[in-house]
């Protein structure tokens, strides 16, 4: 179970939550935004358990609730979250105790179980550790209906009822419309908590009817002390820059071999920018993405290569105090003296960004999107 021990930083957003829960609101909708890894999801478990809790609204611990909340199987703590539909003709099982194993459409694979499984163990252990699925992942219209009917229910173990959905941003087309209504006139008896890393693609009404809670960025030194305590070594500072506030995209940084993987785009990019022609930096890109990619981990090839651009930028501009990318520097510079010019690189950013929304929203490949931000980069580059 989350407590308060396991919250880096988020003073602010704490005294919030301790002042709701102090004066014991229901019926209510919480908007937790902020960077993947940030604690959205442990700040979120750990008002649910508060709320939920059975002895004084502490998260005890000791209670039966609190128990229940640690061992997983609290009849009231509802939890929702996107998952890949791996293997989606296989429809056997059931993944969240609020679908009714009886009369529930939302039916799934033991492959997409063993991945909520994992998910679920995963942050059990590390409530900041972000998991890698195999495929792009959403949170299902069938599984918002069975939502939408446990929540219409009396709470099964005590008065109250918890409810958290992470990364609403990324419900299925028609499943936010559906679930708008729920958060519009929460049950006086339920907490509802929605978190989200992009609040702008949310609905402006969904929006409107929530309490929004923003988390800050977590002090350089917590965030080395997260990573020593999962015993990384190495480049601190590196994954402490790439995380940016975030101890989880920190730790990914170092579980992904982040500096591997930007030595390989920086040597592509830094090639081109310096000369290599548009047929030849394509040739690099398909043999990079030749394999079929885990969708992650190729969304943040994207976030890496976004970063590899905004320190040539900045060095084009004279900004070098706040470089990602800071063991690199000597060569960034070089790079950044051939590079195109801001206006050029602002267009860079818009293509790049563009290329990265296809990937992630229409599947598109890696090799397909990459390429072709390579081919508008050409274009507005002009080079002659």
């Amino acid at each position: 179970m989350v407590t308060l021990e396991n919250i880096l930083g988020q003073e602010k957003p704490l005294k919030t939550i301790d002042q709701m829960i102090n004066l014991g609101k229901r019926g209510q909708a919480l908007l937790l935004t902020g960077r993947p890894g940030i604690g959205k999801y442990a700040l979120a478990a750990y008002t649910a358990a508060r709320f939920l809790c059975q002895k004084d609204n502490s998260g005890c611990g000791t209670c039966f609730s609190c128990k229940s909340i640690d061992s997983q199987n609290h009849p009231d703590y509802l939890l929702a979250f996107p998952f890949p539909n791996v293997a989606s003709e296989s429809k056997k099982n059931t993944l969240f105790h609020f679908c009714d194993p009886v009369t529930s459409d939302a039916r799934f694979s033991n492959d997409t179980q063993e991945q909520v499984n994992s998910f679920l163990a995963d942050k059990a252990d590390d409530p900041y550790h972000l998991p890698d699925f195999k495929k792009k992942g959403n949170i299902p219209v069938s599984v918002i209906k069975d939502l939408i009917r446990a929540v219409a229910k009396r709470p099964m173990l005590g008065d109250r009822r918890a409810i958290v959905v992470c990364d609403i941003d990324q419900m299925a087309f028609g499943a936010s419309d559906l679930f708008l209504k729920t958060v519009e006139e929460p049950p006086e008896d339920s907490l509802i908590i929605l978190t989200t890393s992009q609040p702008h693609l949310l609905l402006p009404t969904l929006l409107s009817r929530t309490t929004k809670i923003t988390l800050s960025p977590v002090s350089d030194q917590l965030i080395k002390a997260y990573l020593e305590k999962h015993g990384v070594d190495g480049d601190f500072e590196f994954y402490i820059r790439y995380g940016a506030g975030s101890p989880g995209l920190a730790l990914k940084a170092s579980e992904d071999d982040s500096i591997g993987k930007r030595d390989e785009l920086w040597k592509i990019t830094a090639g081109y920018i310096g000369g290599t022609t548009l047929p030849k930096t394509i040739e690099s890109l398909r043999r990079k993405y030749q394999w079929a990619g885990n969708f992650d981990e190729v969304r943040r090839d994207f976030d890496i290569f976004e970063k590899i651009l905004r320190d040539i930028y900045f060095l084009k501009i004279g900004l070098d105090k706040t470089l990602k990318n800071i063991d690199i520097i000597s060569e960034l510079t070089k790079c950044a003296k051939s590079a195109p010019s801001p206006e050029v690189l602002q267009k860079w950013f818009s293509i790049l960004a563009k290329a990265s929304r296809v990937h992630r929203v229409n599947n598109v490949s890696a090799d397909i999107a990459f390429i072709g931000a390579f081919i508008e980069f050409d274009r507005a580059w002009a080079r002659k």
